[in-house]
């Protein structure tokens, strides 16, 4: 596959592979060396490796439009997706100067993120190194090494995301008189997003300890 013809089709609505779940749906925002970046309906960034796809297309626009439609039925969610469109648009930009999918992995050091979309090769963690070809994921204290080959996409992670669906889901069921409660709560994770996608400091100096007993081994 061309990347003058990926090129010629950023921009645009576009079906990454035919089924399963390693089918992609979103807007198509960079094409670079060996991965290509695309933005999903609900503002997720992916980028994913060039040798893993297998077909591209155009996506049905009326599907999308209904799609977007759906999911910003109240208000609440309409706010926390400008939250997370701002966020997400700085991940973008944070790592659009990548040329490489290594270099990509390289700068999502410390990041918590999200390997594969779905089915058993899914994964969550943090991730800490490259090396020889292997990328190394801490995964509740314990340092997996996955082959960099293998990885289809990736993106990054918020922490808390499924907690903030839930709430807001549960909140939707009782009465308005707490939709302030959940414009509060919109507003601190706000601020936090960006936060919940990078270790922290302690955890930065824990993870550097565990990489350095790893390769003592």
């Amino acid at each position: 596959m061309s990347l003058n013809f990926l090129g010629s089709l950023i921009g645009t609505e576009v079906k990454i592979n035919r089924g399963g779940p390693d089918s992609i749906v979103g807007r198509l925002l960079s094409v670079h060396h060996d991965f290509l970046s695309v933005r999903l309906i609900d503002r997720t960034i992916v980028f994913i490796q060039l040798q893993h796809i297998k077909s591209i297309s155009g996506a049905n626009s009326n599907a999308s439009r209904g799609n977007k439609s759906n999911s910003n039925k109240s208000d609440s969610n309409n706010r926390s997706n400008r939250s997370n469109r701002s966020n997400r648009s700085r991940t973008f930009q944070r790592f659009q100067t990548a040329h490489t999918f290594e270099g990509l992995l390289n700068q999502l050091r410390f990041s918590n993120v999200q390997i594969n979309r779905g089915g058993p090769e899914k994964i969550e963690g943090i991730l800490v190194q490259t090396l020889d070809g292997f990328l190394l994921l801490v995964v509740k204290n314990e340092i997996i090494r996955i082959p960099i080959f293998h990885i289809k996409s990736i993106n990054v992670a918020n922490k808390n995301k499924s907690n903030g669906n839930n709430s807001n889901s549960s909140s939707n069921k009782n009465n308005n008189n707490k939709s302030n409660s959940n414009n509060k709560d919109n507003k601190e994770n706000k601020g936090n997003n960006n936060k919940n996608s990078k270790a922290t400091a302690s955890q930065i100096v824990a993870m550097k300890l565990m990489l350095k007993k790893y390769h003592s081994r």
